[in-house]
């Protein structure tokens, strides 16, 4: 596979490329806002954007809130968003299981009140959400006498703090019928949180645990694989070849838009680094050399002056 390029996209070839695209998809944490609040320029760039009459859609691998709640985090960063331009694993693993599959069972899952929002919203039945009680302690008698729900037929695996022993027999119980489906939000295996030593795993880790016990894999719906774009497309008109993906993972964003045929910039304002990108141009692996950006910038900042020459040119 030839060797891809990725530059610094600034100056004049930034101003045309932000006059060539008509939809811009960005990533959340990372791009827009970290731990401490909303990114510098980001506000800005999304209104410009949006005076531009460009499409602004966001997707995130988070599935532990509703679109709903999502819109709620958006207000409190100032930033202008609706539901329908909001794509989280939550609500599209939701779309997917109803509009889709036209999926009439009952969902197991493993995932909090944001995934049971989203059920409920499209009329899914589900069950398993909250705590399980336990006994404690090594007790084989009450592993193997815990109620299995015989409407279930699928199993639904997002982020969970209340993760336990019990949840894992019964999503694996569930799973031992070749009938049931697995499906997962993402397989991010930790939240970026940079202002601790303290590791905070992600919902890879919970994926993992439950395919390890049920012999089998997921299907993941999140990035990078390619359901929410084609969820995105199904709801909106959406041109490819004229739509950016804006993200700072390679492994997931970068990833998700090359998957999608879509233009991609990293914004080195997160994860990934310029030395994970001369990492992927030199690596073996097939995904990493699809993970290789189009352009990179230095953060959602940067985006400002190019669209704001695009603005004056166009009054």
């Amino acid at each position: 596979m030839a060797e891809k390029s990725c530059r610094l996209l600034g100056g004049k070839e930034a101003s045309d490329f932000v006059a060539s695209m008509d939809a811009f998809i960005f990533d959340c944490d990372g791009v827009l806002w970290n731990e401490a609040g909303p990114l510098d320029g980001a506000v800005e760039v999304l209104q410009e954007l949006r005076k531009l009459g460009k499409q602004v859609f966001f997707v995130t691998n988070n599935s532990s809130k509703s679109r709903a709640e999502y819109v709620k985090k958006f207000e409190k960063f100032g930033i202008q968003a609706s539901m329908e331009e909001i794509y989280g694993t939550a609500f599209a693993v939701a779309f997917y299981l109803k509009e889709i599959l036209k999926f009439d069972k009952k969902v197991y899952t493993v995932g909090t009140t944001g995934m049971v929002e989203e059920f409920d919203a499209l009329k899914i039945p589900h069950t398993g959400s909250g705590p399980d009680q336990s006994s404690g302690g090594y007790n084989v008698k009450e592993w193997s006498t815990l109620t299995l729900d015989p409407e279930v037929g699928a199993v639904v695996c997002g982020f969970d703090e209340h993760f336990s022993y019990h949840k894992l027999i019964k999503a694996a119980s569930y799973l031992a019928k070749d009938s049931c489906l697995f499906i997962a939000t993402n397989r991010d295996d930790r939240f970026p949180f940079k202002s601790s030593d303290v590791v905070i795993p992600g919902t890879g880790c919970f994926v993992i645990s439950v395919e390890a016990a049920a012999r089998r894999k997921a299907k993941v719906i999140g990035k990078p694989e390619r359901y929410m774009f084609d969820c995105m497309k199904l709801c909106h008109d959406i041109n490819p070849s004229r739509t950016c993906m804006i993200g700072d993972r390679l492994g997931t964003d970068i990833l998700f838009g090359n998957n999608c045929g879509l233009t991609t910039i990293l914004m080195l304002s997160g994860i990934s680094s310029l030395a994970d990108v001369k990492d992927c141009q030199t690596s073996s692996d097939l995904d990493d050399r699809k993970s290789i950006p189009d352009f990179y910038m230095p953060s959602i900042e940067a985006l400002k002056a190019p669209i704001k020459h695009v603005s004056n040119a166009a009054s």
